[in-house]
């Protein structure tokens, strides 16, 4: 059984296929193998995994500069065999017929950094999980879960405008699930903070930086 599988690997390797497009700051990449396993990826993040023969719809959001927009990235197959795409942004077609070619995703370097800061952070110690995040960055500065969990190590540290920040950064980077900025127990501190209302209401794109100051100064005084 051993001897009859030894061939397939190089079947494998030539059927996959990977495409990468840019809708403005949004990065949309599509990757399938051999078994019909279709990914699209949207700013290093996963959005849609489905399988298919002959095509499919691939249905996701992203939000870009505040707004929310629905794309729908289509695959299908020509006459001639070949992997050809169809993208929608907000019903408008922007991309048809677009070959998808022989290849495979580019594989980021292992961002040990990384792993090893969120490690800290679990276990609450801060200042070397900012520390390994902060190296994590100069590996992959576009990642946002990097700064989503810088900004849980300065909310439990109480350093309200590298939080805001850490998170603002995050989101400006596609965080995929935004809803965990309102339940995640370590964001806490900044979540009662008076400029989080306004950070909230700007779709977390902004926030009062004066205000931040102003408490900051006047908690320096108290002290």
């Amino acid at each position: 059984m051993q001897a009859f599988f030894t061939n397939k690997p190089k079947r494998k390797a030539l059927e996959m296929h990977y495409q990468k497009i840019k809708s403005g700051a949004t990065i949309i990449e599509f990757h399938n193998n051999w078994l019909g396993e279709e990914t699209v990826i949207i700013n290093g993040q996963v959005v849609s995994k489905k399988s298919s023969v002959w095509g499919t719809h691939h249905y996701f959001n992203v939000i870009e500069q505040g707004h929310n927009v629905r794309y729908v990235l289509t695959t299908k197959v020509n006459s001639g065999m070949q992997v050809l795409l169809d993208l929608k942004r907000n019903g408008k077609v922007i991309q048809e017929n677009l070959p998808v070619l022989y290849g495979s995703k580019p594989r980021k370097p292992k961002n040990t950094a990384k792993r090893e800061g969120i490690s800290k952070l679990m276990e609450y110690e801060l200042g070397e999980a900012i520390q390994s995040l902060q190296l994590a960055l100069d590996i992959d500065a576009d990642d946002p879960e990097i700064y989503f969990h810088l900004a849980c190590a300065h909310s439990v540290q109480e350093n309200t405008l590298e939080g805001f920040e850490s998170l603002r950064l995050a989101v400006h980077h596609k965080l995929k699930d935004t809803e965990m900025i309102l339940n995640h127990d370590m964001l806490a501190f900044l979540r009662m903070h008076d400029a989080f209302e306004g950070f909230f209401n700007s779709n977390f794109e902004s926030y009062d930086k004066k205000l931040i100051e102003k408490d900051s100064a006047a908690d320096d005084e108290f002290v």
